[in-house]
């Protein structure tokens, strides 16, 4: 299971939480948020990577955010525990403005920042930087198939094509470590399951 990342979404943050929402395994019920845990105590990461133009497709009132959707961009860098659940929320330093300043820019809307650290990054046992450092490599690691590299609208009957290129793209992922969400029939989101070390694996 892959964990909502949930808050109440704003003008600016609301770009890609909305896009969570729709994720099918994190919309289970079976997967339930722990709340604060002990830095560091999780299994491996989910690293949720936004469609873009689906999500421009199936939202409103973020004209500024979706003036020109980019294709796949970062979402977030999960903590998740095998078996579905996930902590968040786990405490520590707040960020600086220099370290908002210089790893903003890594997702797709710079507000996420401000909801990625305190809720999933906190709970890593990195501190801010090297959790952001992470997430920018991790996301480095990925091949974007060249199909899917433009601004175009995908559809849920597009999931097996897009999950076969992503796996024909990126040698050690498994369909076991890939889940292609949808929102009212439009792909939204592609999460993948990497290791602490940035290696893929299977999702629980």
């Amino acid at each position: 299971m892959i964990p909502k990342c949930n808050n109440k979404p704003g003008a600016l943050t609301g770009l890609i939480l909305s896009a969570a929402l729709a994720a099918g395994g994190a919309g289970s019920a079976s997967a339930r948020d722990l709340g604060p845990r002990a830095p560091g105590a999780f299994d491996y990461y989910v690293l949720a990577l936004s469609w873009e133009p689906g999500f421009c497709a199936t939202t409103t009132g973020h004209a500024d955010e979706c003036r020109a959707p980019k294709g796949f961009v970062l979402h977030g860098l999960w903590p998740q525990m095998e078996g579905g659940d996930y902590p968040s929320n786990c405490g520590g330093p707040g960020l600086t403005t220099q370290q908002r300043q210089q790893w903003a820019p890594i997702y797709a809307d710079p507000s996420l920042i401000n909801h990625e650290w305190p809720k999933h990054g906190t709970c890593s046992g990195l501190a801010p930087d090297g959790y952001f450092q992470l997430s920018r490599k991790d996301v480095a690691a990925v091949t974007i198939p060249a199909p899917y590299r433009a601004n175009a609208i995908l559809r849920k009957n597009d999931i097996p094509a897009i999950t076969r290129a992503f796996l024909a793209a990126n040698p050690g992922m498994t369909p076991a470590g890939i889940r292609v969400n949808s929102r009212n029939g439009t792909v939204t989101e592609v999460d993948i399951c990497v290791t602490k070390a940035g290696a893929f694996k299977a999702c629980s």
